[in-house]
Parts: structure tokens; sequence; C-alpha cells
């Protein structure tokens, strides 16, 4: 179980984006990089932010996280531990570009 909740919430995370973005009306290229967490490289998934308005962007990142939390009630314990390490990891590895800073834009 521990191996299928390993990578699931970071999927449901990236499939949010690219759904919120159909909704809207556009759409993102997703592209794998590296971020670093201290010194230790962490494996990523980025999608460049879609030319569009400030409103769209906010609701395209917003989505990544809201779907992987709106899903810990419903899913096993190693589901939500991995989601909540996800969410308060990810903004020391994810650089400038992420989705936090996009919904203060």
């Amino acid at each position: 179980m521990w191996l299928l909740c390993l990578p699931l919430p970071v999927l449901v995370h990236e499939a949010a984006h690219w759904m919120a973005a159909k909704v809207l009306g556009t759409s993102i290229r997703f592209e794998f990089s590296w971020g670093k967490l201290g010194k230790i490289p962490v494996p990523r998934w980025t999608w460049r932010w879609p030319d569009t308005t400030p409103l769209k962007l906010r609701v395209i990142c917003l989505a990544g996280f809201a779907a992987e939390m709106a899903l810990i009630p419903f899913l096993p314990w190693p589901y939500q531990l991995v989601a909540i390490a996800h969410y308060t990891a990810y903004p020391f590895y994810a650089g400038e570009s992420n989705d936090f800073e996009g919904i203060r834009r």
C-alpha cells in the first residue's frame, strides 16, 4: 500500500492543475525538473504558468493542493501522511515559480 500512496498525492496534485486549466479554457505543459530540499535533490513535475488572467492562474495554482487535501478524509493513512508531508515540504524545494507564488500574483 505504501508504494501506491507515495506517488498518488503528487499525481492527484498535478492532475488537478491540468483539469483546472482545461476547465478554464487554457492548457499547461508539464516537464520534469529537480528541486532541492537542502542539499537533497527532489524530483518533481513542473508546469509553465499559462498566459491567462490572474484569477484563472490563482485557481489553477490552488487546484493542486485543494484536490490533494480534499481526498485526505477518503483515503488511507499512508496517503494522508504523504499528502501532508508534500504540502509541508513543498515551499522548501519548489523554487520561485511554485503554486504558492502563483496564488499571490
